[in-house]
């Protein structure tokens, strides 16, 4: 059956609520003697936007045909040899199967996968199940050829078929505009996913390893574990343990990284029950990022900042040279103050959020 759909959905305005961002200890604020930063972080108004599903029986282009040629003449080069070989690969024909081809995305990152990728598809699913006069199936997701492992495990997790190629695809086409794609991610309320029998712990305090590192981490591990956190590394889990410790924790303390992205299975719990989870971030005075500020309201938690120690390196790279970058995986400090603060705002003062507003058919 051939099939030629356009779904025209509104997602209508709504508001990150006002909250705050703790500092470390500093004599800027008063120089006979340091306090902490309490920054505030207003509201945020995000207004409405449109949300365009398409399904089109066809053939795609090539994995290098979705992206534009570079510049220079080195680029340019590797384009066309890419643009050749994949050309000359097989064209997969999937019949009537659906295919949301993701090849032009970035699918190596754990949080990209669940928000530009889970969270959609399942919108799109949800849109065609309400479609009566589209026969039910499976969406399986495009990926490239030599597609990262993570991008096949996250997705063979979520029971998501996946088709591996640099070549065109012949099936039913999907795709879904990724404006403002976290605004999908109440849609993980229909990812499944199993629950272990084992408890996750209310309290918990998601570390890294490597790089992004809290570097005073066995004193703030101390200290949160008086407050009744216990420490984990996300990547000693398997995927579907981490998407029920953080889809089921009430409090979390953890910092900036992919993953504090399981907070999106937050979903599943009654939407009564708001704040569903509460998150105070941590992250380098050289990253500070609203992602998971943005994470939070649409899954009806809260949400609190805790920025680390700022360095002259951070200010000298990032204000006066302009290199936005320039510090994102660096390793930071952390004042228990500033933490301590930040904890009782976040169980006490941080604003209650409102239900975010589902899409609708405009």
């Amino acid at each position: 059956m051939h099939l030629d759909r356009t779904y025209e959905l509104d997602v209508p305005a709504f508001q990150l609520p006002e909250t705050r961002v703790y500092g470390h200890s500093t004599r800027m604020s008063d120089f006979d003697s340091p306090e902490i930063e309490r920054i505030l972080k207003p509201a945020h108004d995000v207004p409405a936007h449109h949300v365009r599903i398409e399904v089109r029986s066809g053939e795609s282009k090539t994995h290098v045909d979705q992206h534009p040629v570079p510049d220079g003449l080195v680029g340019r080069a590797k384009h066309e040899i890419k643009r050749q070989l994949h050309r000359r690969a097989a064209t997969v024909d999937m019949g009537n199967a659906f295919a949301l081809d993701m090849r032009f995305a970035y699918t190596g990152n754990f949080a990209h996968l669940v928000h530009d990728v889970i969270g959609p598809l399942r919108l799109i699913e949800q849109v065609l199940e309400d479609d009566s006069s589209v026969e039910r199936a499976p969406i399986h997701v495009v990926l490239p050829r030599k597609a990262p492992v993570l991008a096949k495990r996250v997705l063979e997790t979520a029971g998501i078929p996946t088709v591996c190629t640099d070549g065109r695809v012949r099936g039913r086409r999907v795709s879904i505009t990724q404006q403002l794609n976290l605004a999908h991610l109440p849609l993980l309320a229909r990812q499944p996913f199993e629950r272990d029998p084992e408890p996750v712990p209310e309290r918990l305090f998601v570390a890294r390893r490597g790089e992004r590192v809290v570097l005073n981490e066995d004193e703030v591990t101390a200290f949160l574990a008086q407050e009744g956190y216990e420490r984990v590394y996300m990547e000693d889990y398997s995927i579907a343990r981490q998407w029920q410790m953080l889809a089921e924790a009430q409090d979390v303390v953890g910092i900036h990284g992919a993953g504090l992205a399981s907070l999106g299975f937050s979903a599943h719990r009654p939407v009564g029950a708001l704040p569903r989870f509460r998150l105070v971030e941590l992250f380098s005075p050289g990253f500070s990022s609203s992602c998971f500020r943005f994470y939070t309201a649409v899954l009806g938690g809260t949400w609190v900042g805790v920025r680390g120690k700022i360095t002259p390196e951070v200010v000298r790279d990032l204000d006066m040279l302009g290199h936005a970058r320039a510090h994102d995986m660096a390793s930071f400090e952390v004042d228990l103050d500033a933490l301590r603060e930040a904890l009782d705002f976040s169980r006490d003062g941080a604003p209650r959020p409102d239900p975010f507003p589902m899409p609708s058919r405009g």
